[in-house]
């Protein structure tokens, strides 16, 4: 029997007090870790212990690419060959918090999560982050334009009450977008597809899921 590991009582809040521009260059490698400490976007860190890792394994730095649009900008991906699998619970998730010019709230906003199940870890197989910048080759105008995080492959459920979600659901190729609607308690299951969560200095934060349904 695999053991279960549980984050209690975690709260994350990541705001976006002014969105207007992302954070420049020199800060891909805190962005890439997660905290972003920049102006205006903020976020914050808690060390994991060994025991919250004990099951995340993994192998393999497969690759990292830069390519130019054509347009002055540039996508750098980097992207790990891991397959990671957990069972995480988390009282509170939430991110975006501004006036996105119809309301000020949180683009997501969820409580009581579970990533996976007691019977049924989350999977994801591979994992990458994405950042795209414009005027790229020039350090005075170098803009971060939005960074992604992703995998390319998740399998398994996530359960929360959903009081708000801003991002897209496909099914069966139907999308159906969402913009801070309120789901309630819900279970969105991944069928091997892509899933993301992005931030832009602009549109804020979204979670997209490439192959999921949605229940009840």
């Amino acid at each position: 029997m695999k053991d279960e590991r549980y984050l209690e009582n975690v709260s994350l809040y990541t705001e976006i007090l002014k969105p207007r521009r992302m954070p420049s260059l020199p800060l891909l490698s805190a962005l890439i870790s997660l905290c972003l400490l920049a102006s205006p976007l903020h976020a914050w860190m808690w060390e994991v212990g060994d025991e919250q890792l004990s099951e995340v394994t993994g192998e393999g730095f497969s690759s990292f690419t830069l390519t130019d649009d054509g347009a002055g900008g540039a996508t750098a991906r980097a992207y790990f060959n891991i397959t990671a699998s957990t069972f995480t619970e988390i009282e509170s998730l939430k991110m975006g918090y501004y006036d996105n010019g119809t309301s000020l709230g949180w683009d997501q906003d969820w409580t009581g999560v579970s990533l996976g199940s007691p019977s049924e870890d989350l999977v994801c197989r591979g994992l990458y982050i994405q950042a795209g910048f414009s005027n790229i080759t020039d350090p005075g105008t170098r803009q971060l334009n939005y960074l992604k995080v992703g995998t390319p492959s998740m399998t398994g459920p996530i359960t929360a009450t959903f009081n708000s979600l801003t991002g897209s659901i496909t099914n069966a190729g139907v999308t159906t977008t969402y913009s801070r609607d309120n789901l309630g308690l819900r279970t969105i299951y991944s069928n091997g597809g892509e899933f993301s969560v992005t931030v832009t200095g602009t549109n804020g934060w979204r979670t997209d899921w490439g192959n999921a349904t949605i229940t009840p």
